[in-house]
């Protein structure tokens, strides 16, 4: 989505989620390409949909609307056997030393936008791109404490030479232990590294849990071409990258960073 919309003119400092109410026609668009591609669920525009992250732009009183008119653009035009996830990304704020809140900041944020997906009819909440496990810890709780629907978890990890840990040292064992306790219902990985790198990703997240997989990386490491932030993996190599996953362990697949509805052709090409 984020991709998408910068390529449609979204300026810097704006929030996509803003466009929910200035461009609705685009925003329903892109959902309708991935659901004509093949995508069986879509994320709804709220990666930085909550509280603590519009307020850093100034839309803070706006999260119920942009949340719930999210959710209403992607219900006008899903299909009946297709699906809807609450999107909901880090809050951009820290735990000390790095910032000033608490996990209980924490908690209430994620508490009040899983409150209004919840409310305006989302299938299921993904919470993703998180690095630190105490704010993917908080947002699994909340979200578990406003609904029973299913809790997709996505943490981002970077490739060391000691293997795979968030920014925050977080390693793959720890996340995924905190997350089935916090009452996770899918477990992955999203974000930061190529699909050529999350295939041995997937395959040790399988071999620490027993719940479902999710794997959703970027079209790899994004470049500066020209001024301008360009992917350099091709829909094809993504495609045979995601079958490798899949083989791995993963069972819910898409793109992050750089994809696009061709990627989901591909994928199911492939699949």
């Amino acid at each position: 989505m984020g991709s998408l919309l910068i390529n449609q003119g979204l300026e810097p400092g704006i929030p996509p989620e803003y466009w929910n109410v200035s461009h609705p026609e685009n925003i329903q668009k892109i959902h309708l390409d991935y659901f004509n591609a093949g995508s069986d669920a879509v994320l709804t525009n709220t990666f930085g949909g909550s509280g603590m992250k519009l307020s850093a732009h100034k839309h803070g009183n706006s999260v119920e609307k942009y949340n719930q008119k999210a959710v209403e653009l992607v219900k006008e035009i899903c299909p009946d056997d297709r699906y809807i996830a609450g999107d909901i990304g880090p809050s951009g704020a820290f735990l000390p030393p790095v910032g000033n809140v608490t996990i209980d900041d924490f908690y209430e944020n994620f508490l009040e936008q899983a409150g209004f997906l919840a409310a305006a009819g989302v299938d299921f909440f993904f919470i993703e791109t998180m690095v630190d496990l105490k704010e993917a810890e908080a947002a699994v709780k909340a979200a578990k404490n406003v609904s029973n629907i299913p809790i997709f978890a996505s943490i981002t990890y970077q490739k060391t030479k000691r293997g795979f840990f968030t920014i925050m040292g977080n390693s793959v064992i720890d996340c995924v232990k905190t997350l089935e306790k916090a009452g996770a219902d899918v477990i992955g990985a999203n974000c930061t590294i190529g699909s050529d790198e999350m295939i041995d990703l997937i395959s040790l997240i399988s071999n620490e849990t027993n719940l479902p997989i999710s794997a959703k990386p970027n079209a790899g490491k994004p470049q500066l071409h020209e001024g301008k932030t360009v992917y350099p993996t091709s829909a094809e190599e993504f495609s045979v990258d995601l079958h490798q996953m899949v083989k791995g362990g993963a069972r819910v697949i898409g793109g992050c960073c750089g994809t696009s509805p061709e990627f989901i052709v591909r994928i199911k090409e492939k699949l």
